[in-house]
């Protein structure tokens, strides 16, 4: 429902915005003459494009702005070729936003069109920018596949410059596959087409460079920087010389040559900031701040990593966000800073999970390990480790070093020698892995300043420096005669110390033996108390495992310290497993307990909650997953029996208990009600509707009569009257709308859409503080059942009618989306937001529970995400099968 008015106030505004860094070159020149009324429509369109691909470098928003302009300019004039050539650029944008999927399909449709036209660059660019899209996504062999198609078409057009581009596209790809020998070849071919093509860039040299870096040729890989970076300022790309200077600063960094590398990121941040690039800027910014943590500059690298994360949210660049806030979360641990370290992690681990990056997931779990080590909570701390572990071991080196040192040390302090001696194995071979890198780095890094060196005296070698080589010998033989009896003197001590050694071991052994013989006699005495206790033991266990196998609840047994859990043959039974077909873990529970119920627990384990609460024992009721795939209902009770030393729990003990068949009739209870309440409602909408109705509305003929007799009549009398008719005929419009809300005629007569968009018209009409959206995508289908449809409807009036009481909104969305399986209703707005785990948790939420009410008579869920400050989504999905 967005007025065009104001979407093209919009687009004025943002170019604005996007001219204050521009106006410096050509682009005022390419503005002037798209506003130029009087100009042919295709010289505007392609100033307009051209103005485009400035404002791409700087701003992606704007840049689709002005595709979608285009666009819709050229479906106006009929002009096919520029109409495909909008959706190219509009597909690149949405590339850079990270869109893949949608960016997609707007390369296909512009395709489609420059298939109907005589330009077949348009189809090259096209299939190139579908290659760019695999690649992002890591599928880079389809990548290539689209690659190749693009340079089939474009050697045909003897276009140079768009093969140059393609084959440093897959230049790239060859080096990611550390197929060297093959990038080279395609990096090289792509310098000589740009040459060919008269537009020698650095794109293929700068990543020529990287290839170099990667094989070990450092000062090969340096010379291409630098050459690209002339090749740059001899062309005014300012852009591509802040990359060239990030490249040179990350071999800095590499070569241990921290004050080099800050000079270089610091020239490129600086281009970057001139050229207003966020996403160079927030990328300059994020590798300074994790260079100044990484030397333990903690002041300089706190408000760097700061200002970085507002950089990563405003440009809305995710996988920046969460690696920004799990590296701020590290930074708060070692300043020992940590009110707010639990709450970024995370919000890190849920931007992380939501882009499946294994490498972020890990970090975070890393992270919790420090924070609940330095809080003395070494089981927690392991926990977090192992499942850090498990995500980086064999992908990261460094990482997967630091973490297993940390195990080790806990398993160590734990007195657990197998598993640390396994983890410490795993540290040794980390971190020889790592000391080869830095020796070669070191290699590299002396290699470099002797090159270096060897250029800048190569004219001014002579006796003094002959002379001083040899002053350098002498120093080096004095210092080899002195680490000599340094070392003869150590081993000496520690001769001296093995012999001490030995001899006190031997006396240990004496008194050791005595202390054996004593112990041997009274151990004969303890044999027989031990077996008379062992008997009765004995006789205890058999009568509770009698007890256990009586018993249809599922008893489990949990020792806090060692994490063993026991569990009763009844709850194998239960779930319809033969006994012990499981292992004895609580994670064999917790993988079992259905989704939604994990989400309302809040922990990472529901033993977790047994430890958290105050009255020290625990009801929960959940569904636990079947071994036939079908969930049943459990009540899980537990009680903590004994304490340890530190006056935690060391024991609980508990029970399930299967409760399927009492939630199935409370289900079928208020499924009743539900229906008796729609029921009720129709027939009172009914009886208002043939009733009331009718009788008002005949009142109100009559009225009508007596109002065309009463000219005569006194003016009081006529006022009077004037009053009654005018309550009467209100009386007839509210009756008209409370029989509408109670069953509205609309889903009866016209179907689920027309309800949607007559009570979203309704409610826009009256009021101008919210803007209403309403999307779907049903086309001709239709919901045929009445159920589903009554409950969609109530679900979003009472989602309306919360956004008017609370949200303080100024915008709504609503999509109502038909797929395979289900119907799915989001609500969104961006109103104040509210703590909605908080609401749900302590049962505020009145409309929530009965938006839960009706979607559980349905088998529907319901999901509610929001923050303070950051507005409300409601998703809600119905099977299609219900």
């Amino acid at each position: 429902m967005r007025i065009k008015n104001n979407y093209i106030l919009l687009f004025l505004f943002l170019m604005l915005l996007s001219r204050v860094s521009l106006c410096q070159n050509n682009t005022d020149s390419l503005w002037n003459i798209w506003v130029d009324v009087e100009q042919e429509d295709t010289t505007r369109l392609q100033a307009l494009f051209d103005y485009s691909d400035e404002i791409a470098k700087t701003n992606s928003d704007s840049f689709l702005i002005l595709t979608e302009v285009g666009y819709q300019y050229a479906l106006e004039g009929g002009l096919l070729y520029f109409q495909a050539k909008s959706l190219n650029k509009q597909a690149k944008a949405l590339y850079r936003k990270g869109e893949y999927d949608e960016s997609e399909k707007i390369y296909y449709k512009a395709i489609a069109l420059a298939r109907q036209t005589p330009d077949s660059l348009l189809v090259a660019t096209s299939f190139q920018g579908i290659g760019t899209i695999y690649y992002a996504r890591g599928e880079y062999e389809t990548s290539i596949d689209y690659y190749q198609k693009s340079y089939a078409r474009s050697s045909v057009l003897n276009d140079n410059i768009l093969m140059g581009d393609v084959m440093n596209n897959i230049g790239i790809i060859n080096v990611i596959q550390n197929d060297y020998e093959e990038a080279e070849k395609n990096l090289k071919k792509c310098d000589s087409l740009y040459m060919e093509g008269g537009d020698q860039r650095s794109a293929p040299l700068t990543n020529l460079a990287v290839l170099k870096a990667r094989k070990g040729d450092v000062i090969q890989a340096m010379e291409l920087y630098l050459k690209a970076v002339r090749i740059n300022e001899k062309n005014g790309d300012e852009y591509s010389n802040a990359f060239a200077y990030s490249n040179i600063a990350n071999i800095y960094f590499d070569l241990n040559d921290f004050e080099r590398y800050e000079e270089y990121i610091k020239k490129s941040l600086e281009i970057r900031r001139k050229l207003g690039d966020k996403a160079g800027i927030l990328n300059n910014m994020l590798n300074l701040g994790l260079g100044y943590s990484n030397k333990d500059q903690y002041e300089k690298a706190s408000p760097i990593l700061e200002e970085s994360l507002a950089l990563a949210r405003e440009i809305n660049d995710q996988n920046s966000e969460a690696h920004i806030l799990v590296h701020i979360a590290f930074l708060q641990v070692k300043r020992n800073d940590t009110a707010q370290t639990i709450a970024t992690i995370n919000d890190a681990l849920a931007i992380n999970k939501k882009l499946n990056n294994q490498l972020g997931i890990a970090l975070c779990n890393k992270a919790f390990g420090n924070y609940y080590k330095l809080k003395g909570n070494n089981s927690k701390a392991l926990f977090y480790y192992k499942k850090a572990l498990r995500h980086i071991k064999e992908t990261d080196v460094e990482q997967t070093k630091d973490i297993s040192h940390k195990i080790y040390e806990i398993y160590k302090e734990q007195n657990r020698y197998t598993e640390a001696l396994e983890a410490f194995e795993l540290f040794v071979t980390s971190k020889d892995s790592m000391n080869n890198l830095k020796t070669q780095q070191e290699v590299l890094h002396q290699q470099y300043k002797y090159e270096n060196e060897k250029r800048a005296l190569a004219d001014s070698l002579n006796y003094a420096s002959q002379q001083q080589i040899q002053q350098e010998k002498l120093t080096q033989s004095k210092n080899q005669r002195t680490a000599l009896i340094i070392i003869l003197a150590l081993v000496t001590i520690f001769t001296v110390f093995a012999i001490n050694r030995v001899r006190l071991t031997r006396r240990q052994k004496r008194i050791i033996e005595g202390q054996v013989g004593e112990l041997n006699e009274l151990n004969d005495h303890l044999e027989e108390k031990v077996i008379e206790r062992s008997k009765k033991i004995a006789d205890r266990e058999e009568q509770l495992r009698y007890a256990l196998e009586a018993s249809n609840d599922g008893i489990w047994d949990w020792k806090v310290k060692s994490n063993q859990m026991t569990f009763s043959p009844a709850l194998y039974t239960m779930l319809g497993y033969a006994p012990y077909e499981f292992e004895e873990k609580r994670e064999e529970i917790q993988h079992r307990i259905h989704p939604d119920d994990l989400k309302n627990i809040g922990t990472e384990s529901y033993l977790d909650l047994m430890l958290q609460s105050k009255e020290e024992n625990l009801i929960k009721e959940v569904r636990l997953k079947h071994k036939n795939a079908n969930y049943i209902w459990v009540q899980i009770k537990g009680k903590v029996v004994s304490f340890g030393t530190d006056g935690k729990a060391s024991r609980v003990v508990g029970t399930f208990t299967d409760i399927t068949s009492i939630k199935q009739k409370a289900q079928d209870i208020l499924n009743a009600v539900m229906k008796t309440e729609d029921i009720e409602r129709n027939r009172i909408s009914k009886d208002i509707h043939d009733g009331l109705q009718q009788t008002l509305t005949v009142s109100s003929l009559n009225f009508q009569k007596v109002r065309k007799s009463m000219n005569e009549l006194p003016t009081e009398v006529i006022e009077t009257f004037g009053t009654a008719y005018d309550y009467l005929q209100k009386s007839i419009t509210e009756s008209r709308s409370v029989a509408h809300n109670l069953m509205p005629k609309t889903i009866v007569d016209f179907g689920i859409i027309k309800a949607f968009e007559s009570l979203i018209t309704e409610v826009d009409k009256s009021t101008d503080a919210i803007e209403f959206e309403f999307f779907h995508n049903f086309g001709e289908h239709q919901i045929e059942n009445q159920q589903i449809k009554l409950t969609l409807y109530r679900i979003l009036q009472e989602g309306i009618n919360n956004i008017f009481k609370y949200s303080k909104a100024t915008k709504v969305d609503i999509q109502l989306k038909n797929y395979e399986d289900i119907y799915m209703l989001t609500i969104e707005d961006n109103g104040v937001g509210f703590d909605a785990r908080q609401v749900l948790k302590e049962g505020s939420g009145i409309g929530f529970k009965s938006m839960k009410n009706r979607l559980d008579a349905v088998g529907g869920f319901l999901e509610v995400e929001s923050r303070e400050g950051r507005g409300t989504t409601l998703l809600i999905e119905i099977n299609k099968n219900f």
